[in-house]
């Protein structure tokens, strides 16, 4: 009998405000985007999906606001020698947190710029930089022999870059934050309501739902296959919102998953085409 075929697979652990992580698994290989949760969720959330922190060998970060890495996690990165990957753009930042020198010290920290990288054997990376407040945020491409993984949340826009970025993969994980009348009806202070509307700030379900449209049109069908929307505000959107949205195609609409933030998501399990 021959071997089976390596599967490529995505989890999403957690997204919304209160903190953000997603697992990738090419075979037996596993690595996080985002560490936003403490250790202990973190290993709770992995352990639900059958899988545990000794099983992580790399982090990718988005960028470094606490809801994508979690300060109590260097020592948990420290200890288990977890590799962490982070674009130059964001390495001052990691030096403001406490216990970073250590992680330095002990060989665990990547910088990438434009070029693409390998964060474990087997699933190549490359990375787009994405406006988002002062220092920005990271959309990322994931490619392996048996499927690509297109990653973007925190944006304030979606620039034809990404677009391009994206297209082709199998599993599009995209942030789907806001609805715009409830954003402005919201009783948060009016600043935070125009930071998140601006183009530094946050998608809404109309962007997303563009966004999706713009990768599906350059993508051989029937990519992306599964479409998960993240980082959903709790305050200005609702399942509901975002649905109405994407019912606009009812071809996409019946492809996305709804990711929660006290809930992970099931594995998604990327296909290759037969033409692939």
């Amino acid at each position: 009998m021959g071997e089976r075929p390596v599967k490529f697979q995505v989890c999403v652990l957690g997204s919304g405000s209160g903190g953000n992580s997603t697992a990738v698994r090419l075979g037996n290989r596993v690595l996080l985007i985002d560490v936003g949760f403490g250790p202990r969720t973190m290993q709770q959330r992995l352990q639900q999906a059958a899988l545990g922190l000794d099983r992580v060998e790399a982090v990718c970060l988005t960028h470094l606001d606490q809801d994508h890495f979690r300060p109590s996690c260097v020592n948990m990165l420290l200890q288990r020698g977890i590799q962490l990957y982070l674009h130059q753009w964001h390495r001052i930042d990691l030096m403001r947190i406490a216990g970073a020198r250590a992680l330095i010290d002990a060989a665990l920290v990547h910088t990438f710029a434009d070029e693409a990288f390998e964060p474990v054997p087997g699933l190549r990376a490359r990375g787009v930089q994405l406006q988002h407040d002062r220092h920005g945020t990271i959309g990322y491409r994931f490619d392996s022999p048996a499927g690509a993984l297109g990653y973007a949340t925190d944006l304030g826009h979606v620039p034809r870059a990404l677009i391009d970025h994206l297209a082709g993969v199998e599993i599009l994980c995209l942030e789907s934050n806001y609805d715009e009348l409830m954003t402005i009806h919201c009783p948060r202070p009016s600043w935070v309501n125009r930071r998140n509307m601006s183009d530094s700030g946050h998608l809404s379900n109309e962007q997303a739902f563009d966004a999706v449209r713009a990768i599906a049109a350059v993508s051989a069908r029937p990519n992306p296959q599964h479409i998960l929307l993240m980082h959903r505000s709790q305050q200005c959107n609702h399942p509901m919102k975002v649905r109405c949205v994407f019912e606009k195609d009812p071809i996409l609409c019946r492809r996305i998953h709804l990711t929660e933030q006290r809930h992970r998501t099931r594995w998604v399990v990327a296909r290759r085409l037969p033409s692939e």
